[in-house]
């Protein structure tokens, strides 16, 4: 009976139902949504600083699973106030091919034994939790420089999708109209048959409720039912366009809103999400620590680098970069 009634507290869709699997907390659901999400976001960015220096760290030589990169994400965001007990979803780092699977490696969870390759494209979809509440935000990298048009369209054709659909977060609007509006220009760069999943979703205490932000179909990704309704104040959504070429990469950008009278409150505005932060170089982290523990099938100890020699680097790396796409388109 006390497993029934503290059940009732959760969110009713079926998509929540089948995450959520531990109670939150013997008194209900913490009041305070709106602070915890914006919390778990702080946290969130923490998590993709981290990703994006240990994938620095792999362009400087150090050898690093998907797993790896994930525990050392979570621990990050533990560390800075994530409930370590019930997280908001399995971090995922998903590399190269993996990253062409919208949820990255699907029998790790979303980050497996692969190492990350000089030159792989990387999907670091993360979340962290406080006072019940979550975050779900989504950042891609590439390990080196690339001059590769495929895969700098691509990401172009996501970030205009995504900011062309920001105009319309706000309460009233019916929740296709921004699927519609990222799907259509998706489609006019070539891409359309490979945007294969929704626009978005809600999320709350499970990291996917409704509002599903659809065109007019459900999303079996997310777990959700299309539905006509409009967004709604104090709705917090995802916005997430992506493209994902089977057998070679894929591309995210996701970012959290909380819809309000005013329109809407972008939450994760302040992570970076232009080409800059997507191509990671040598000299992003030079003057950064570079002495990494060894541990058995994670990482192997790294020397630090000078300038001279990371100018060196970086023209190897964006000679190899374009050899290896080049190879695979």
């Amino acid at each position: 009976m006390l497993s029934v009634l503290l059940l009732s507290y959760i969110p009713s869709a079926a998509a929540c139902e089948t995450e959520v699997g531990r109670v939150p907390s013997p008194t209900g659901i913490s009041p305070n949504k709106d602070d915890s999400i914006r919390e778990t976001v702080r946290i969130s960015k923490i998590g993709q600083e981290t990703a994006r220096f240990m994938l620095w760290e792999v362009l400087m030589g150090a050898n690093y699973t998907e797993e790896y990169i994930a525990g050392e994400i979570d621990q990050a965001m533990i560390t800075a106030g994530s409930n370590p007990n019930w997280n908001s979803f399995d971090t995922i780092v998903a590399s190269g091919v993996n990253g062409a699977i919208p949820h990255g490696d699907p029998d790790n969870n979303g980050a497996g034994p692969k190492q990350v390759m000089l030159g792989d494209v990387v999907v670091v979809d993360l979340g962290a939790r406080v006072n019940d509440w979550v975050s779900d935000i989504t950042r891609t990298y590439i390990v080196g420089a690339t001059d590769n048009f495929t895969i700098i369209d691509s990401y172009m054709a996501v970030y205009d999708a995504q900011n062309l659909t920001f105009p319309v977060i706000e309460a009233g609007t019916p929740a296709w109209v921004p699927d519609d509006i990222a799907r259509t220009h998706i489609t006019e760069r070539g891409y359309g048959d490979l945007f294969i999943h929704s626009l978005g979703h809600g999320f709350g205490v499970c990291v996917h409720e409704p509002p599903l932000l659809s065109s007019g179909t459900d999303d079996p990704l997310f777990g959700l039912t299309y539905n006509q309704q409009p967004l709604m104040v104090w709705d917090a959504v995802t916005v997430e366009p992506g493209i994902y070429h089977d057998g070679w990469f894929g591309i995210r950008i996701e970012d959290d809103f909380l819809v309000n009278a005013e329109g809407h409150e972008f939450l994760s505005e302040d992570i970076p999400r232009d080409l800059d932060w997507f191509m990671i170089l040598p000299g992003d982290y030079e003057n950064a620590s570079m002495a990494p523990d060894t541990e058995e099938g994670g990482v192997r100890s790294v020397p630090a680098v000078g300038i001279i020699e990371s100018l060196l680097l970086c023209s190897v790396v964006a000679v190899f970069t374009r050899r290896r796409m080049d190879g695979e388109e």
